[in-house]
């Protein structure tokens, strides 16, 4: 486990980290229970792991693919089911410490993955489905160097209509229990584009809270925001309230855990932002 940053117990009592990776993330390090000692640790009462899940053939990057065992092995459900079955084996071994642990996936968005998801959903029980919106036209926005391609073509207003135009469709597909860090685009996107991203989502979240509502798919609070060195989670704040005021539930905290360490990270501030009802029902 990794010793950059020291694991500091949580004030608050029976927070749940439901945005977290392992090993099985081709982009994460730390085993299964690396992350759940963390998370004892850090004195949460559930863990649930969302492991990347991209199969997208179009791609550009060309990177879908899990780690299993120590090896990069294509997208697919075969090769996701040793990670489940570890994630229920860790659930056993953790309950005398007091953690739930969970089985969940975070399946990269591309258009026409809807099948793909279906078909997740009806082998495996996933407890938390995430939509990670990571592309537009089939490129990154949030890897290094893919982001400068990504954005070329777009001002700020479009980068964020393309943005939320998928996050809509997601939505939509009522497949997911969430959208995992809406506003993502910001890791790069607040640097390259400046002020002019600050309004860009405004004329385009109406339809995606509409659709939120009607599909019941919640919004998360992901803190890793503050991690890449930006100074509000994903969504930022004035998008996160406007969400809450159309009557979105933002259920979720999610710390988007790539190393242990990260388990939890800044929670004690991050609920106070959750709905009022979603504390009762999911915290």
């Amino acid at each position: 486990m990794s010793d950059q940053r020291p694991i500091e117990r949580l004030h608050q009592s029976g927070l749940a980290d439901y945005h977290c990776h392992c090993d099985y993330s081709v982009d994460a390090v730390g085993t299964i229970d690396d992350y759940c000692r963390a998370a004892v640790q850090r004195g949460l009462a559930e863990l649930c792991f969302t492991t990347h899940y991209d199969a997208n053939p179009d791609s550009e990057r060309k990177d879908c693919y899990i780690r299993v065992r120590g090896k990069e092995v294509p997208s697919t459900p075969d090769a996701l089911a040793p990670y489940v079955d570890d994630v229920h084996a860790a659930a056993e071994r953790f309950l005398a410490d007091g953690l739930l642990v969970k089985p969940g996936v975070e399946v990269g968005w591309f258009p026409g993955c809807e099948e793909t998801v279906a078909r997740l959903r009806e082998r495996f029980d996933f407890h938390h489905v995430l939509c990670g919106i990571h592309e537009i036209n089939n490129i990154c926005f949030c890897c290094k160097g893919w982001h400068l391609k990504c954005f070329a073509p777009f001002d700020a207003n479009g980068l964020a209509e393309a943005y939320f135009r998928q996050a809509v469709d997601a939505a939509n597909s009522g497949l997911f229990d969430a959208i995992a860090h809406l506003d993502y685009y910001r890791k790069y996107g607040d640097e390259y584009y400046g002020d002019a991203l600050k309004s860009a989502h405004e004329p385009f979240v109406g339809e995606l809270f509409a659709a939120l509502q009607r599909s019941d798919t919640a919004l998360e609070i992901n803190t890793a925001a503050l991690r890449k060195g930006l100074g509000e989670y994903f969504p930022r704040v004035s998008l996160l309230n406007a969400a809450r005021r159309a009557g979105v539930m933002v259920r979720f905290l999610g710390s988007d855990a790539h190393r242990p360490e990260d388990v939890g990270f800044d929670f004690d501030a991050a609920v106070t932002l959750l709905s009022d009802v979603s504390r009762t029902c999911e915290v």
